[in-house]
């Protein structure tokens, strides 16, 4: 018995020490990462406040900080401390660029890959999603646009367009690696995981890919719009609608910049495809009018679940494999409803399901995940062999113990992300507004002050956070 003591000890104190070594310890290699976040969720939910110079102050500087940042930065822009946000999002952004920057092969990416082979993939230092990636840079302009810095959100929106590019180029090469490894070490598909994962294919069809997004096509438009950049504005809007064509506010952008560039083929192609009367009649601005642009989201994006699985290895004892999944019943969008004295003034359109995007980006990763999963149940299953043959049944036993144990799913991503965006654009009379905020899941109905000038842009930002109502406004 003590030598079997002495042997998994040595083994857990190389383990520590590698992991530490490696810089892969990360906050959530044995605990799940969605507990570290549920404080910040239910301060947006209950607006009971977090003082966030303390708070994940450890973990924004972990193997994970690109995470934890992103988390901070949200919630500092919804609340409203624009500050500590730009801080935060710098943050993961210049270690993303550092990553990325990185030699292919290093030293802390070799202790990564070995940690995640003998523990779980949690020890891989978190890098960000493609959708996460995008997101980032989105929410960073909308910082710039708070403080009206026309020239930072254009800079923002930029990096947010090549990152869907870029985003596109590394799937295809994880996934070319993810086969090459499985070709490698000969690791055939199973059929349990898959058919947990086929149980998201309905969500997930719901966009082309995690990579592309219409709400950051369409923010992107509208900033070169402010720039005094239509045709980098029309091309923006087109992409969006070519992701989300159902947006009517979409639809009525793109036809009014077609018209206004003399996009003559264009125009025709999109009065077929979207005939909206009166728009092209409608190049002149009214001098007595604005425009107001209502950027809404609520909830948030859903949290992964652990499935774990285990199997029985030859000669007796089990290896468990544990992966996430996506379990949520899906609601509906429900739209945002603005009233001018009791008058209706319009109601927000969906133009991205973010929900969907997450899913859509585990799926894309499924090939990966599952041949990391398979390769370790086979190095798992090594160790507990080799424990029989040096020690016994009882070493196999507790090699086995110790695979169920150290067993975790990934659950890491960006939690604090809205689950859905909307959008409502509107030509209004020269004037002040109270304007009067509906939704049917918050209590009662939020006030908000807008000012309409001659020719100017209002940006109205609204999130809902369970039943309460976040609003900025930023005029222009």
């Amino acid at each position: 018995m003590s030598k079997l003591l002495n042997i998994l000890y040595r083994q857990g104190v190389t383990l520590a020490v590698l992991l530490t070594i490696s810089g892969c310890a990360s906050t959530s290699t044995f605990s799940a990462y969605p507990n570290k976040i549920k404080p910040l969720i239910s301060s947006l939910s209950s607006r009971v406040p977090i003082d966030l110079s303390e708070h994940l102050l450890s973990e924004s500087k972990s193997n994970d900080l690109i995470l934890y940042n992103m988390e901070r930065g949200r919630f500092a822009q919804v609340t409203g401390i624009s500050d500590i946000s730009m801080s935060g999002f710098n943050t993961s952004m210049e270690k993303i660029r550092e990553n990325d920057e990185k030699a292919l092969i290093s030293a802390s990416g070799i202790g990564a890959g070995f940690a995640a082979t003998m523990v779980n993939d949690n020890a891989i230092p978190y890098e960000g999603d493609g959708y996460e990636r995008v997101l980032l840079h989105h929410y960073q302009a909308l910082n710039y646009l708070k403080k009206k810095d026309l020239e930072g959100a254009g800079v923002e929106v930029r990096r947010a367009n090549a990152e869907q590019m870029d985003a596109m180029k590394r799937f295809e090469k994880d996934i070319d690696k993810a086969q090459e490894e499985a070709e490698k070490k000969k690791v055939r598909s199973n059929s349990r995981i898959d058919s947990q994962y086929a149980q998201m294919d309905e969500i997930a069809g719901r966009v082309k890919n995690s990579f592309q997004n219409a709400y950051t096509f369409y923010v992107s438009g509208f900033i070169y719009e402010l720039l005094q950049q239509p045709n980098d504005a029309y091309i923006d809007y087109k992409k969006a609608l070519e992701i989300y064509p159902e947006n009517r506010y979409v639809q009525k952008d793109v036809l009014r910049l077609a018209a206004k560039l003399e996009m003559r083929e264009d125009l025709e192609e999109l009065n077929r495809r979207f005939p909206i009367k009166s728009l092209l009649t409608d190049s002149k601005t009214d001098v007595n009018t604005g425009e107001i642009l209502v950027l809404f989201e609520e909830g948030f994006v859903p949290q992964k679940r652990e499935v774990k699985i285990p199997i029985p290895i030859s000669r007796g004892g089990l290896i468990s494999i544990a992966f996430p999944v996506y379990k949520e019943k899906w609601s509906v969008q429900v739209p945002l409803q603005i009233f001018n004295n009791n008058e209706l003034i319009g109601s927000t359109d969906p133009i991205c399901d973010i929900r969907a995007l997450a899913v859509k980006a585990l799926k894309e990763k499924a090939p990966v995940i599952a041949t990391r999963q398979i390769v370790r149940a086979i190095a798992k299953a090594a160790a507990a062999a080799a424990a029989k043959q040096n020690l016994g049944e009882l070493g196999q036993l507790a090699v086995s113990v110790w695979n169920l144990v150290s067993e975790n799913a990934d659950l890491r991503s960006w939690l604090t992300l809205p689950a859905n965006a909307q959008i409502l654009r509107a030509t209004l009379p020269v004037g002040d507004y109270k304007l009067a905020l509906q939704h049917p899941m918050t209590l009662g109905t939020t006030y908000v002050d807008v000012k309409i000038t001659t020719g100017g842009k209002s940006v109205l930002q609204v999130v809902r956070t369970g039943q309460q109502i976040y609003s900025s406004v930023t005029q222009f």
